[in-house]
């Protein structure tokens, strides 16, 4: 059998994890894949605060800010939907087995179809979204029925907003290529393009349109556009270092096309739940008073920060892994991969979630509160945003893992299933808990139909490929939590002690307060993770060390 496997580059290679010690070299694969793309997400996302902050200063929670939300909403659907799942999950279980199983030409005979098919199917979508700008807006923004200038500038800015989603999509078709092959890096750096566009548009492109905020959004709208074409320029010259080579071709009916399809077109449902879930939460928000949909959207970016930075990487970093164990019909390997995989989550995501509900309120006037973002309705809505999102946010992570596992096993019938009565379970409680909570209740229906869709899902795995560690990480996860209420303590007791001394809330003194609880929050949380001896935090610490040897290493050479 001739195989097909990529040099490892700068990306590694998990060509040798295959037998003996395979699950614990696994493991350090992920986490060193995960730490690698963590550190580049990092940068992307602290980027994207800072263009939040610009838009909250700039638009507020006005309606032209709630335009924007909703008119960026089927682009950015199809970001997440493809960029951070679906395309991914689809296209690196069957990129895998051909590159454990065939030869090279094969291989590039995929890669190339694939991208000539996508970028027919986008370009159509594209085309057909800018045509019905108007008809889509009046369909998903329907609270906004009898204010016809709102649904004008928001079709107009989604005329703008929609060749993103062919950028994007391919994008994110020549980032799953890349990280099949461990190239991840590069690709988890792509979004600082995107945030730096939008930075660029706030500050050099708005002021220069007019004091008007419909013609300053305009700009904004344009700095989106040209971003999400730099996300895919910037990953295309690494596309040879992986062994492909350009040879478009439009096939629709090659096995492997056929294969990807397959797990493709039942997987929209399954994997896009929580994108769904945001879809339904935007589309209730409009019937919500003005600044729900922003406020909605600003909260769930704080909170699904930590999510984007460890639950997207350890995943992304998971299914090449899986993938490739699933072909060679390892299932002890799958278990101890999304055992190792699940109680990482866990150990990064819950102090997260304490971290962000102590500090939920300080975090939103730091980021958020100047300009158009006022300190009282502006940020009591996007508070409680944060609130009820942040109760679900293991749940997030947790979900992108064990959904991952169903795809590497090739089976798309279970996520979809149970994606299905989530998002029912989501319908259903957004509207009996939008009325007494607002937009908390729209964020809570989402936390609460996560936690279902995470804990059907790993029961129902658990009967495909047996018992996963369960009694290991039930003692892992009541570690995590008590480490993570004691530094939710601390966390509190420093910023409000802080308070006595440093109360005027000037934007550096607000800063100092944060800084200090947050920094001895996680001198107690890893303190404690340490003495109660979780695992977690050795693999994470030997991590970091081997980080630190390598750049001192690096240093020295030069």
């Amino acid at each position: 059998m001739v195989r097909a496997r990529a040099s490892s580059g700068s990306g590694g290679d998990a060509g040798g994890v295959g037998g003996g010690r395979a699950p614990d070299d696994a493991a350090r694969l992920i986490t060193r894949s995960a730490g690698k793309m963590g550190i580049a997400t990092s940068i992307s996302r602290v980027l994207g605060l800072l263009r939040d902050t610009a838009f909250a200063a700039i638009f507020g929670t006005s309606p032209i800010a709630d335009a924007f939300n909703v008119a960026f909403l089927i682009p950015n659907f199809f970001r997440r939907l493809l960029g951070e799942g679906l395309l991914s999950a689809a296209f690196v279980p069957v990129y895998s087995e051909h590159l454990e199983t065939r030869p090279r030409e094969e291989v590039n005979r995929l890669a190339n179809a694939a991208l000539a098919d996508l970028a027919l199917v986008l370009g159509a979508l594209t085309a057909g979204g800018m045509l019905l700008a108007g008809l889509l807006v009046y369909v998903y923004a329907p609270g906004w029925h009898g204010q016809p200038e709102q649904l004008a500038i928001t079709a107009r800015l989604t005329r703008i907003l929609f060749p993103y989603v062919f950028f994007v999509g391919t994008a994110a078709l020549v980032q799953a290529i890349l990280n099949a092959s461990y190239r991840f890096t590069v690709p988890a750096l792509s979004p600082v393009v995107l945030n730096v566009c939008f930075l660029a548009a706030a500050f050099w492109l708005c002021p220069r349109l007019g004091p008007r905020l419909e013609d300053q959004i305009v700009g904004f709208a344009i700095g989106g556009l040209v971003g999400g074409l730099g996300q895919l320029l910037i990953q295309l010259p690494l596309l040879p270092s992986t062994g492909f080579r350009w040879r478009p071709r439009i096939d629709f009916r090659s096995p492997g096309i056929r294969s990807v399809l397959g797990l493709m077109l039942p997987g929209l449902f399954g994997l896009g739940v929580a994108q769904i879930n945001a879809v339904v939460d935007s589309f209730l928000a409009t019937f919500l008073p003005s600044g729900s949909v922003t406020a909605l959207r600003l909260g769930s970016r704080v909170t699904l920060l930590p999510l984007a930075v460890f639950g997207v990487a350890l995943a992304s970093a998971s299914l090449p892994v899986l993938s490739h164990r699933a072909a060679r019909g390892e299932p002890a390997a799958l278990r101890e991969i999304l055992s190792h995989t699940t109680r990482m989550i866990l150990f990064l995501l819950l102090p997260a979630t304490v971290g962000l509900i102590v500090l939920r309120e300080p975090i939103v006037r730091l980021l958020f509160v100047r300009g158009a973002f006022d300190a009282g309705e502006s940020l009591r809505l996007t508070s409680d945003a944060i609130l009820y999102s942040a109760i679900g946010l293991f749940a997030y992570g947790g979900v992108k893992v064990v959904v991952q596992v169903f795809y590497s096993l090739k089976d798309t019938a279970t996520p979809v299933r149970v994606a299905a009565a989530s998002v029912g379970l989501n319908i259903a409680l957004s509207v009996a808990l939008m009325k007494p909570l607002g937009v908390g209740g729209l964020a809570l229906a989402s936390s609460i139909s996560s936690m279902v869709n995470m804990g059907a899902l790993f029961a129902l795995l658990r009967r495909r490929i047996g018992r996963v560690a369960g009694r290991e990480m039930f003692d892992a996860t009541l570690k995590m939590i008590g480490a993570s209420l004691l530094m939710g303590l601390v966390a509190w007791g420093v910023y409000r002690l802080l308070g006595g001394y440093l109360a005027e809330e000037r934007v550096a003194t607000l800063a100092l307060r944060l800084a200090a609880a947050i920094g001895a929050a996680l001198v107690t949380y890893f303190g404690a993770a340490f003495i109660l001896r979780a695992e977690e935090a050795t693999h994470l610490a030997s991590f970091l060390r081997r980080r630190g040897r390598r750049a001192r290493a690096d240093g020295a050479e030069e």
